[in-house]
């Protein structure tokens, strides 16, 4: 915040330009804007309308009080945000992390040339890529270090970037979460009742429910995740799955309960009704890749079992081995996979300290404490 005399302060403005709104940020975007203006910081978002695979998954929204901007589509999936207004007319501008987004190259330049402050929002690297010596990933490592400011995801991704020289004083690693306290307020509002006639309404028969949130493609791993499921449900034969989501791989899902009654596809579900369907379950599965998922697993007390896949987001390092779920080897063998969720269900007395541990390690990643991480470092980058 900037002080001109006595009389009166001027706010400063803080603009996250971002392609794509999710329905799961939105929380986040709320809070943080509540408690900057606190801090005498206006914040705003500028974002454009879903295209693609986002469009499947519908886990998209409206901001009302942020701006919507055009969004041009080019070369080899080059993306171009008509954002240039919000852009010049603020203090610190928050961009994703992303080799494709365009005007990102925009902002840094004014950066390097100290026209504009600028924030990375991120992973640091990109942890699906298959070559971690790309030219996309040499490029990424390039621009990484030609900010302000960053805003990291993990410890780990701080230990990335400041790895390339950039200074650990000026990363804000905010531990990425989500609203895990309305999560937990949805399931307190739900009665026993209520989800027996759920069960009742899906079909389910059995007391060994397992369940996959999440959007539903190639890198979620669902044709390994069906084989393992039958590999389960021939050793625990009143075992019974959900799958709640959407995405290009949904399609996999519904053929497999063609031939599988035991199997249920609800399709993209949010908030009080997500969280009925995760309180059926007694295990959380997810062999492919991992993020933000965990902590709405955690929240209901579900144990996360997935496999070292080599491509998960950075929330995997919030799954502790053996305490708050599994992570299997090899990560291509759906025995294995299955082994450990055959074992885990058949030990009532480790399925509750596991859900105590989950339940314990969902307190440690807070949206308030995000917001609260966050807050902090946008002052501070507004300040240094």
């Amino acid at each position: 915040m900037r002080s001109l005399g006595w009389t009166w302060q001027m706010t400063s403005r803080v603009v996250y330009v971002f392609p794509i709104s999710h329905r799961f940020r939105l929380p986040f975007h709320e809070r943080l804007r509540r408690v900057l203006e606190k801090d005498g910081v206006e914040y705003t978002v500028c974002y454009s309308a879903p295209f693609g695979e986002n469009l499947k998954k519908k886990d998209t929204v409206d901001i009302s009080w942020g701006h919507k901007v055009s969004l041009l589509k080019l070369w080899k999936g080059a993306l171009l945000q008509l954002a240039f207004w919000d852009i010049l007319s603020s203090d610190l501008v928050i961009i994703q992390q992303e080799n494709r987004l365009l005007v990102n190259y925009v902002c840094q330049l004014l950066s390097m040339l100290r026209l504009k402050r600028v924030a990375y929002f991120g992973h640091g690297r990109n942890f699906q890529a298959g070559n971690t010596n790309s030219i996309g990933e040499r490029w990424k490592k390039f621009w990484a270090t030609k900010v302000n400011w960053w805003f990291a995801y993990t410890d780990e991704t701080k230990d990335f970037i400041s790895k390339l020289g950039f200074p650990e004083a000026r990363i804000t690693v905010f531990n990425n979460a989500v609203d895990t306290n309305e999560l937990q307020q949805h399931a307190r509002s739900i009665s026993s009742d209520q989800l027996q006639m759920l069960r009742s309404e899906l079909g389910l028969c059995g007391k060994n429910v397992g369940v996959y949130v999440g959007g539903l493609y190639r890198e979620k791993r669902i044709a390994f995740l069906i084989d393992a499921l039958d590999k389960i449900r021939a050793s625990i034969p009143d075992f019974e799955f959900i799958f709640v989501g959407g995405g290009p791989d949904l399609s996999l899902a519904r053929a497999a309960a063609e031939t599988r009654p035991w199997v249920k596809i609800t399709g993209p579900k949010f908030d009080r009704e997500k969280v009925a369907l995760m309180l059926l379950a007694k295990v959380f599965l997810m062999p492919g890749l991992v993020g933000l998922a965990v902590l709405d697993a955690y929240s209901m007390g579900l144990p996360v079992f997935t496999t070292d896949y080599p491509y998960h987001s950075p929330e995997i390092a919030y799954v502790i081995p053996g305490a708050t779920g599994a992570i299997t080897q090899p990560w291509g063998s759906a025995d294995a996979y299955a082994a450990a969720v055959i074992d885990a269900l058949r030990r009532d007395d480790e399925l509750v300290r596991m859900s105590s541990n989950c339940r314990e390690q969902a307190t440690k990643f807070t949206m308030d404490e995000m917001v609260s991480r966050f807050s902090r470092g946008v002052v501070q980058a507004l300040n240094g």
